[in-house]
């Protein structure tokens, strides 16, 4: 019989809602952005913790020190200027949640992300305003695109000193 004195645990809203990360349609790279996400968070919510050196560690060993570093530090740029809009009303989970479940917030950021990496900007701009509930952030629309254009899907060109090569129009 439960005893009627005992503290009720109040429910976490963040777990409300929580829908599988298979079913929103995110690719690899995508998926695995949210770990990183959720920890970067965590670090800006109480920057004294130490968050921040796993979240590059685990970048750098994921993708190596070359995109791993900047990818961590955008994605740093990204957690700051969503927490900024939102404040106490962003709901991620801490790092070491279940990976395989998202919130709505963070479903949202996600396909943000991956909105913008396919070059969908309008899409990518609705995701941003259910994100911050109407509020069309400029600041933080601009850091994602910059991070979609790093991290994008299309093909990728090298760059040389006298230009690019790849695949690209030529006039004819």
């Amino acid at each position: 019989m439960p005893r009627e004195d005992a503290p009720r645990r109040r429910p976490d809203p963040a777990q409300a809602g929580l829908m599988p990360l298979h079913v929103i349609g995110c690719d690899d790279f995508e998926r695995a952005l949210l770990p990183l996400l959720r920890a970067l968070m965590q670090t800006c919510r109480n920057p004294r913790g130490r968050s921040w050196n796993a979240v590059y560690g685990a970048a750098s060993a994921r993708w190596g020190t070359r995109t791993g570093l900047p990818l961590a530090y955008d994605l740093a740029r990204i957690s700051e200027a969503l927490l900024r809009v939102k404040g106490d009303r962003l709901r991620m989970l801490d790092g070491t949640a279940d990976a395989a479940r998202v919130t709505r917030d963070e479903r949202l950021l996600l396909l943000l992300l991956h909105q913008l990496r396919r070059n969908h900007v309008a899409a990518g701009q609705d995701f941003l305003l259910d994100l911050t509930e109407g509020e069309m952030d400029a600041e933080l629309m601009a850091l994602a695109s910059g991070f979609a254009r790093r991290h994008s899907c299309a093909t990728p060109r090298e760059i040389r000193h006298d230009g690019p090569v790849g695949p690209h129009l030529r006039p004819v």
